[in-house]
């Protein structure tokens, strides 16, 4: 796909991490995807995989308290955040996602295991470099 010199970071969280802990991870992870404000947009790919035993509701919720937290950071960057998740009750989860987007006044687009990764980092390309 190209455009690796524009990739800051790739992370990964698993092992059924409990709130507390993706609430500390996430923390860290916004706090270098918003380092350093350049006028340029930025994005975020948050998820991935399709758990099989994972509690999404508890990771979203470490996910949804550190966005919450960094709402300035991430609007002083023009962050648009693409979100990819599926496993036990994802759709609700998702939607929480959405909403929260509209909340902060920060752009989330959701997409369940329907959606392919290729397709998601096509349109966080695009969108960086529009």
């Amino acid at each position: 796909m190209g455009y690796a010199s524009e990739l800051g970071n790739y992370a990964e969280y698993s092992g059924a991490s409990n709130e507390e802990e993706v609430l500390q991870y996430a923390r860290v992870v916004i706090n270098c995807a918003t380092a350093e404000p350049d006028g340029r947009k930025r994005a975020l790919l948050i998820g991935g995989g399709i758990a099989n035993f994972t509690d999404i509701a508890s990771t979203f919720n470490g996910i949804i308290r550190a966005l919450k937290e960094k709402e300035s950071k991430l609007k002083a960057v023009r962050m648009h955040l693409y979100v990819r998740r599926g496993g036990p009750n994802y759709e609700t989860d998702l939607v929480r996602l959405r909403a929260l987007g509209e909340e902060l006044g920060v752009p989330i687009e959701v997409y369940g295991p329907e959606a392919k990764m290729t397709g998601i980092c096509k349109q966080a390309i695009e969108c960086i470099m529009s």
